[in-house]
């Protein structure tokens, strides 16, 4: 009997299988899913992702774009109010190696503009007529670092050396930004800046003639720009004498009450003579001024309000 029922079992095995074979020749599969001809991501890796290295490289480039004479202009002349929107948050604050600290807006669009060269602001007709990003990392939405070289070259239309090549300024830099893209904080150094002022004016720091020339330069533009309230002089002569008796300095360390720190401020008497004449006065207004070393370059919680060796690191 149990042999016959194992028999049984096994026949019965046998027809229902057919019977599933002979139902799926049969029945059209008009409801079955097509096959695809390659597998669909997973759903949440099709959200749109931002690009944020490619946003954070567009807002250097433009602030970089904006130093190439003669695209500086608007803001020279207007300052702050013709920064474009979305470059620089209104509380951005950040650091030039060698030049200083800037500790608001109106310091740094300064610095980054201002502080370009207009031709027919310097003996050699020199100014920044373009540039190149050559390295450039941001592996989160925050943080940024970057090497940009500056291009130069004479601006001095009609004459025989208009468009005659100059030495190149590099900018090495680390940036912050806030969630919308513009530059919050930023650590920046400029190498060899003083070669690059010598070999462009001609200028030697150790020979009597070019410092005395740098001196009167800037005693003049400070009695021009610097009047009324501002005044830091009762005449050229009075200046000449003064500074004479200080440090040259060198352009590898602006910082200091010397010569050097000077005639970067003077330049920025055209824009706000207001804060910036009394930096070439005597007493130099608390920027031109001597400091500790570890003062100007490691101050930064001061700076950027958070201990040393956060504000640049991704979160």
């Amino acid at each position: 009997m149990f042999r016959l029922n194992l028999t049984f079992v096994a026949v019965a095995w046998a027809l229902l299988q057919a019977h599933l074979i002979l139902i799926s020749v049969t029945i059209p599969q008009a409801h079955a899913w097509p096959t695809p001809t390659k597998w669909l991501p997973h759903f949440k890796s099709q959200r749109p992702q931002r690009d944020y290295a490619r946003r954070n490289l567009k807002t250097i480039s433009s602030i970089y774009n904006l130093t190439v004479y003669p695209n500086q202009l608007p803001i020279f002349q207007a300052g702050g109010a013709g920064v474009p929107n979305g470059l620089f948050n209104k509380n951005v604050v950040g650091r030039v190696d060698p030049v200083g600290n800037f500790t608001d807006f109106e310091e740094s669009v300064e610095y980054f503009f201002a502080l370009s060269p207009l031709p027919q602001g310097n003996p050699a007709k020199a100014a920044i007529t373009g540039y190149q990003i050559t390295e450039f990392s941001s592996q989160c939405r925050d943080v940024a670092a970057s090497v940009v070289y500056l291009y130069c070259s004479v601006v001095n239309p009609g004459c025989a050396d208009h468009g005659k090549p100059l030495p190149p300024l590099k900018q090495v830099a680390f940036w912050r930004f806030d969630e919308h893209g513009a530059v919050l904080k930023y650590d920046a150094w400029i190498p060899n800046l003083n070669t690059w002022v010598e070999s462009t004016t001609a200028a030697n720091a150790d020979d009597p003639q070019s410092r005395a020339s740098a001196i009167a330069q800037i005693c003049g533009a400070t009695q021009t720009r610097c009047q009324g309230p501002n005044a830091q002089w009762s005449s050229v002569e009075e200046c000449m004498t003064a500074l004479s008796q200080k440090s040259y300095g060198s352009y590898d360390e602006a910082w200091g009450d010397n010569i050097v720190c000077r005639s970067i401020h003077v330049v920025l008497t055209q824009v706000r003579p207001d804060v910036h004449c009394p930096h070439v006065g005597p007493t130099g207004g608390g920027k031109c001024v001597d400091e500790p070393y570890p003062a100007n370059y490691f101050s930064d919680k001061a700076l950027y309000g958070q201990p040393t060796g956060e504000t640049f690191m991704c979160d």
